[in-house]
């Protein structure tokens, strides 16, 4: 099987069918997990831009104000810095969120197969594959499982 990277698995989360043309699709409505796993990904999402944001600006510092030479307390001083620092704060709002509804996932029962994949897919994004390489596997192939009995079905 392929290994998925975390960014295909948050994309995948993103793919459970939820709004069309403003309104609620009859699986989102009838999930309300989907609703939360979506918004999870969301939240996912923003962390992904937020971490490349502030690379991009960390490595902006380093090329043109010698951040890397410079004290911590000459860090936090310098203007052009004080966008790493609101990246920081929201990036840590996202990840209090997402553990908001991690928390909130663990008591709200999946309703459909989409909902079961997508609840799958937020412990997906959570475990480091490399941590747990075999299980990490065998969970994205039984997400992919779960997703395919939900086209037969």
């Amino acid at each position: 099987m392929a290994r998925f990277s975390r960014r295909r698995v948050v994309a995948a989360l993103g793919s459970a069918p939820l709004l069309a043309d403003g309104k609620f699709t009859p699986a989102a409505a009838a999930d309300p997990v989907l609703l939360l796993c979506a918004h999870y990904g969301e939240l996912a999402r923003r962390q992904e831009f937020l971490m490349r944001k502030w690379g991009d600006r960390e490595a902006w510092l380093g090329d043109n104000r010698d951040w890397f030479s410079l004290s911590k307390a000459e860090q936090r001083a310098l203007p052009e810095a004080q966008l790493l620092y609101t990246i920081d704060a929201e990036y840590e709002r996202c990840v209090r969120a997402g553990v908001r509804i991690v928390r909130r996932l663990r008591g709200v029962p999946a309703l459909t197969m989409d909902g079961a994949a997508a609840k799958l897919s937020v412990v997906a994004e959570i475990i480091d594959p490399e941590d747990y390489p075999g299980a990490h596997r065998i969970l994205l192939s039984t997400i992919e499982d779960l997703r395919v009995m939900g086209r037969k079905g």
